[in-house]
């Protein structure tokens, strides 16, 4: 059911926030950092056009970069994670209310996790949220079982998902050790036997990249990730409150669900164990309004425990019904709440840009003012530059300063790269990165005068080029043309459109 054409829609395609539409664009970027593993190697270190990418653990990627390796590269194969994890995790919610309840509100509560929203998007990408779920879930399973943890089946199973879901999405894997903590179930010194279980299988990743690549470690996992997005004041997608965020997108991306959870909670408070899914609730929901960067895709792991909450604590029949009823949201897939199984791409130019990748032209290609959520990146191309309209000594400053690094440089700075690069190079190095590789990965023009330098400057670059913005392949003026998109292939010095 979540696999369901699932390999006719293009990477980066589709939307991660239904309500405010914005788009998925971190597909490309973890796509593109499997890929990269799977053909070059180096599976410790993750790296994205050519700088290290530590933003996140490399649990997704080793598994993407594996399932590509296996069945050769294609969305699918990269997705294979991904829609395993959320089957399982459906798997995993079937069997913890059949253990309270019965089969046929198993039944019921599985259907209504596969039916949300949140479900049905992100286990169809390549994206960390599935496989963090399913950890999650998996962990509190085991504690639900043995609230003690003292078999050993259990402790074990806590202990490794602990870990997976670390190794997965960073501090984000804490929480079933916090919810543990604070359910007070277990002997201290048993909760301190877990954390060193988990500690064991997560830490040593981390040990590496903080011995062999110190300085990019500290400034992008720790300084950037967890304090600048995590505690600080990142920049947001929406002036919302965070908690008005959060609750907003909960219910009107499934009213269903969270009505009959609602309804659920003063029975199931009542049944056996109930206080330990209600402690795993309040821990989830306490991670997201802690983490100060607000993303829809976190209340992903809290879809598993409404649907249980839901299953168990509802007659079945109600829920059975309720759960049947949600069959209407394949009827109204533009809806928030709705579902859809759509196929090709969301992304304009991305029939035009696969169909330039099958030219297998030998040169770069630098994308002018880009639409793509970083499409080009997972295409078979040499080299892939992005250069956007805005001045970069106005953007907002960041723990890993990609300026100083050259990774981000001005037109200024592009047009004399040659002069430029032996200083990035240098700064490179001092971050643990002996490569020229990420030097004007991003490329930042003020004005159209700036795009036409650039042009000028690169008589054997291909660009990718909006409307108004082509340079006369005389003057190099520039001048409106009438299609909305068109490549310049600059040794050529003809404007060309692909059909």
């Amino acid at each position: 059911m979540l696999a369901c054409r699932a390999d006719r829609v293009g990477l980066a395609s589709g939307y991660l926030d239904p309500l405010t539409r914005i788009g998925a664009q971190d597909e490309a970027l973890y796509s593109h950092s499997a890929l990269r593993m799977a053909r070059q190697g180096d599976w410790l270190t993750p790296r994205f056009l050519g700088r290290y990418a530590l933003y996140k653990p490399p649990l997704l990627l080793w598994l993407a970069g594996a399932s590509v390796k296996i069945f050769g590269p294609s969305p699918l194969a990269l997705r294979l994670p991904s829609l395993l994890a959320g089957a399982l995790t459906g798997v995993l919610v079937f069997y913890w209310v059949s253990r309270w309840r019965s089969p046929l509100a198993a039944a019921a509560a599985l259907l209504l996790f596969l039916l949300n929203p949140l479900t049905h998007i992100l286990s169809r990408m390549c994206l960390t949220d599935a496989l963090l779920g399913l950890c999650l879930l998996g962990a509190m399973l085991c504690w639900w079982l043995d609230p003690r943890l003292e078999t050993r089946a259990c402790f074990w199973g806590f202990a490794l998902l602990t870990a997976a879901a670390i190794l997965t999405k960073s501090v984000a894997g804490l929480l079933p050790l916090a919810a543990v903590a604070a359910g007070r179930t277990t002997a201290p010194r048993r909760w301190i036997a877990l954390c060193l279980a988990a500690a064991a299988v997560a830490l040593p990743w981390h040990a590496y990249q903080l011995a062999v690549h110190p300085h990019w470690f500290w400034a992008e996992y720790v300084q950037s990730e967890l304090v600048w997005f995590g505690a600080g004041s990142p920049p947001q997608t929406s002036p919302e409150s965070h908690l008005g965020f959060y609750l907003k997108r909960l219910f009107l991306t499934d009213p269903a669900l969270c009505l009959l959870a609602l309804l659920a909670a003063p029975a199931a408070w009542r049944a056996r164990h109930s206080r330990l899914l209600f402690l795993w609730i309040a821990a989830i929901a306490a991670g997201i309004l802690a983490f100060r960067y607000r993303n829809i895709t976190y209340l992903l792991p809290l879809v598993p425990s409404l649907a249980i909450l839901a299953g168990c604590g509802l007659p079945p029949r109600v829920t059975a019904s309720a759960a049947l009823l949600c069959c209407l949201k394949l009827a109204f897939p533009q809806q928030p709440w709705g579902l859809s199984y759509p196929s090709g791409s969301t992304i304009p130019s991305a029939p035009l840009l696969e169909s330039y990748a099958g030219l297998r032209r030998p040169t770069e290609l630098i994308l002018i003012a880009p639409d793509e959520h970083l499409f080009s990146t997972v295409l078979p191309l040499p080299r892939v530059r992005y250069c956007f309209l805005g001045d970069l000594s106005q953007l907002p400053p960041q723990p890993l300063d990609f300026a100083h690094l050259g990774i981000a440089v001005s037109a200024e700075q592009f047009t004399q790269l040659e002069k430029w690069t032996p200083v990035f190079r240098d700064r490179l190095r001092a971050m643990d990165l002996d490569s020229a590789e990420p030097i004007a990965s991003t490329i930042f023009a003020r004005d159209s005068a700036d795009v036409a330098r650039i042009v000028r400057s690169r008589p054997s670059s291909d660009f990718f080029l909006p409307a108004g913005l082509i340079p006369d392949p005389e003057t190099h003026d520039l001048r409106r043309v009438s299609e909305e998109k068109v490549f310049l292939f600059a040794r050529m010095r003809v404007a060309q459109t692909l059909q």
